[in-house]
């Protein structure tokens, strides 16, 4: 990979088309990830574009007339290296094809639609006191689950420093695995133990953590619409094997995890239930969770959002079926999502903060320290 050394005299008495020849250097280098993005865009036909870094933004008004007389910019990225070596603006043409800048151009910028918002303690207190009462009077209360319910131990994708954004270098937990021992949330067991207590009717997550099935939650009322990670299938006799370890591979193909069946009558072929971008969802997962949340008196969201179909739709069926019929809906996320508009109640706070007041509500102030059957 093309990277910036430093000059020597006599490279810099050199003249000036020479010097810029020499300015990149090939050597043995790999690029972790891409930090920031200056001058133009990427084109096969050399066109120019404005993009500028974060640090050109905040001043680009103040000197725009300025910049206009002046060459422009070649269009650089801010990469970090393998070896440590401190970050070095690299020219885009080195880039072309690489995995980092597709790593890059498939992030998302962090714009006014993912800032997150917060419900003052106030009116926070006030929401959850609606929502418990709510609960009180559902019969099929069905929750749908984001990624801003593992967000205590995990990180997110569209929130901030998400690992879909651009400053997914910023995440401290951006490395973070349920393998290593991470624990269910509080929003998790609040869950289940509302489900003990006859106050849940049904589950979908879109997450793939198993970290509801590690709460105690029953699968049994559980749709994992987006797979799990610690679970693999036998593509012959179907038989379910889970395990303790991530059983997905980086070079999977077609979701082989690389073991066999160990029914030695059987022998088929593993595979990871992990759902990908344009793949279908699981057909028995999607079917009940269509039909409780068609049913439902009241739908939860917790941390998601609500920009993957069909997920995203669940918590409305009710409202959008059943005009006739009582059906509340509330958005518990700290950013805007697309169906604001179509909750009854929107909350802006953090799952564990909502779920542990409703909690004490319905099953009193000790509810966590009651040990789990």
């Amino acid at each position: 990979m093309p990277k910036k050394t430093s000059k020597t005299n006599e490279e810099k008495s050199t003249s000036t088309k020479k010097r810029k020849e020499q300015e990149y250097t090939v050597v043995e280098a790999e690029i972790a990830y891409i930090l920031d993005e200056r001058g133009g865009e990427i084109d096969d036909n050399n066109n120019k574009s404005t993009k500028q870094s974060k640090s050109q933004k905040s001043s680009s008004r103040s000197s725009s007339s300025r910049r206009s007389k002046r060459q422009k910019t070649k269009h650089e990225f801010l990469c970090a290296w393998t070896d440590g070596e401190e970050p070095q603006w690299v020219e885009a043409k080195y880039l072309k094809g690489t995995p980092a800048l597709e790593e890059w151009q498939d992030k998302e910028e962090e714009d006014d639609d993912i800032i997150e918002e917060f419900d003052s303690k106030k009116v926070l207190k006030e929401k959850c006191a609606s929502l418990a009462t709510l609960f009180k009077a559902a019969k099929r209360p069905c929750f749908l689950l984001g990624a801003g319910i593992s967000a205590p131990v995990l990180p997110t994708f569209r929130g901030k420093n998400g690992l879909w954004t651009k400053d997914a270098h910023k995440n401290e937990k951006a490395d973070a695995k349920v393998s290593d021992g991470l624990q269910p949330t509080l929003a998790h067991r609040a869950i289940t133990a509302l489900e003990k207590a006859g106050y849940v009717y049904w589950v979908a997550t879109q997450n793939y953590d198993d970290l509801s099935v590690r709460s105690g939650y029953p699968e049994s009322k559980l749709s994992e619409l987006h797979g799990n990670i610690f679970t693999e299938t036998c593509e012959k006799c179907n038989t379910l094997y889970r395990r303790d370890f991530e059983v997905p591979l980086d070079d999977s193909q077609n979701h082989e995890t690389g073991r066999n069946c160990e029914d030695e009558s059987c022998g088929g072929i593993l595979r990871d239930s992990i759902i990908h971008f344009d793949e279908a969802l699981p057909w028995h997962d999607l079917k009940m969770s269509n039909a409780k949340f068609s049913g439902a008196d009241l739908t939860i969201v917790l941390g998601s959002s609500l920009n993957v179909e069909p997920a995203a739709g669940l918590p409305f069926k009710a409202k959008y079926r059943r005009k006739n019929a009582v059906s509340h809906a509330c958005i518990v996320n700290l950013q805007k999502t697309p169906y604001d508009e179509d909750a009854d109640l929107l909350i802006r706070g953090k799952c564990d903060d909502v779920m542990d007041f409703v909690a004490k509500e319905l099953l009193g102030k000790d509810w966590d320290v009651i040990e789990l059957e």
